[in-house]
């Protein structure tokens, strides 16, 4: 069983210190610690539009994620080849070991290279975990700007 990472804050009148415990399962390393970058080395979020969206289900070395919630996605339906990661745990999953990414979404956890394309309901949500990505140290990061409103109407479904 995966233990996540521990974090415990600890407050004395004089100071604030930041502990943190790492359990990991014997066959997991750490590959997406958390950076802090200065804005000079954030990577650059690229834009990507539908026709290169259409053509993911053919180009399995790219990563498309939807950040919209598990019941958005029951009402709207998702994009073919996405997987589903809500934003709020974006960063927990993108940090997880390959073993475990694996078996909750079915494919190799992506690497600090890997083109991972976001993508929500207009744009906003999945830009924010695009940003988060890149605080982990991802570098090749996209954005469907026009997201599910712009695939459901190019693709006739509803929104």
């Amino acid at each position: 069983m995966l233990r996540y990472c521990l974090v415990a804050l600890r407050a004395t009148r004089s100071n604030l210190s930041l502990q943190t415990t790492l359990h990991l399962p014997p066959k997991c390393t750490l590959v997406g610690s958390q950076r802090f970058f200065s804005s000079s080395s954030v990577p650059t979020i690229g834009i990507v539009e539908y026709d290169v969206v259409k053509k993911l289900p053919r180009e399995p070395q790219k990563l498309l994620i939807d950040v919209r919630e598990p019941d958005e996605l029951t009402k709207t339906g998702q994009i073919p080849s996405s997987i589903n990661i809500p934003l709020g745990i974006v960063s927990q999953e993108l940090s997880a070991c390959n073993e475990v990414f694996k078996s909750k979404y079915g494919r190799e956890k992506p690497q600090a290279n890997t083109e991972i394309i976001f993508h929500c309901m207009i744009g906003k949500r999945s830009l924010k975990a695009a940003e988060a990505a890149a605080a982990l140290g991802f570098k090749n990061l996209k954005n469907y700007e026009g997201s599910w409103t712009d695939w459901a109407k190019r693709e006739g479904l509803p929104k």
